[in-house]
């Protein structure tokens, strides 16, 4: 069966420069920094990549791009933004046709007229007939938003089965609903990718694949580390959860704050954004994106004498 590492897929970003258009070099130190941070992979044309501020032809050159420069990163492209399945289908085609891991279903986009659980099941259909690859992975992704639905037990069953679905970032930020959906693939080559920084250890100890959320913009290291040494490190895994949790909270001006921090990373980018005014952040959501950073060291420098 198909399947897609274990790890933690943070929720790419898009860097622009400051006339608005796309700065791939940025993307390429962005690229080199997640592989620096020994990253699985990550969630390429999402939410945080402001995908729906992108056109297809652009959504197209930079999923080349990141497919060209990715190193040793699993790949995971969403890019599909359109209201009808048909549209849809164009923008899928052109993902799937970049050859990434897997190709990532919008829930939203299927789910646009508060469907059963029968009707969304027929649009899952839909959409894997109207693909020319028959054989790429797929997953799906709970994009917070309008139209968005926690994946049903009876979905992710249908999903499981047809033995394409590899990846689910998870965006219900509930522990039983977590819990469910791992029962719900078990034994299945479908994994679930928890995007809660405060419910991830548990989540794993539950059974999870893995994290993929935005909170991978500012420490990512942090994130894989807990993801691959929960179980050999239990003590410091709580510890390290603790302190996540708490550092979640820091997401004022989102995605902006994020490439600031990127920033500092030497991940050099413009906190330009599309969907928002990235340029002209308070004094204070600097500060404490700095703040948050000097932990984040604090726990690095920690977490290398185990």
């Amino acid at each position: 069966m198909k399947t897609v590492p274990k790890g933690a897929y943070p929720a790419m970003l898009t860097p622009f420069t400051l006339d608005g258009a796309i700065d791939y070099p940025a993307v390429k130190r962005l690229l080199k920094w997640y592989n620096d941070c020994g990253c699985t992979g990550v969630l390429a044309l999402c939410a945080s990549s402001e995908t729906t501020h992108l056109s297809l032809e652009e959504r197209i050159e930079l999923g080349k791009f990141i497919m060209e420069n990715k190193g040793n990163l699993t790949i995971i492209i969403s890019g599909h933004v359109s209201d009808t399945l048909e549209d849809q289908l164009t923008e899928l085609n052109a993902m799937a046709a970049l050859k990434p891991a897997a190709l990532c279903l919008i829930v939203s986009r299927l789910n646009q007229n508060n469907e059963t659980e029968d009707e969304f099941i027929v649009n899952i259909q839909t959409i894997m007939d109207g693909l020319d690859d028959k054989e790429i992975p797929l997953g799906f992704y709970e994009w917070p938003g309008p139209q968005n639905r926690s994946l049903s037990e009876k979905i992710l069953k249908f999903c499981a089965d047809t033995e394409r679905f590899v990846f689910l970032k998870e965006t219900s930020c509930r522990t039983e609903v977590i819990r469910a959906k791992i029962k719900a693939v078990e034994g299945s080559n479908f994994g679930i990718y928890n995007a809660n920084s405060t419910l991830l250890l548990e989540s794993l100890k539950d059974g999870a694949a893995g994290f993929c959320g935005i909170m991978g913009n500012y420490h990512a290291d942090l994130y894989q580390w807990l993801c691959d040494n929960f179980e050999k490190y239990p003590k410091e895994a709580e510890r390290l959860s603790d302190y996540l949790g708490v550092m979640s909270a820091v997401t004022d001006h989102y995605p902006a704050a994020a490439k600031y921090c990127q920033h500092l990373y030497g991940a050099e980018m413009t906190t330009y954004c599309r969907k928002m005014d990235g340029l002209n952040m308070s004094e204070q959501n600097l500060y404490r994106v700095r703040q948050m950073e000097t932990v984040a060291n604090e726990l690095r420098a920690w977490l290398k004498t185990l």
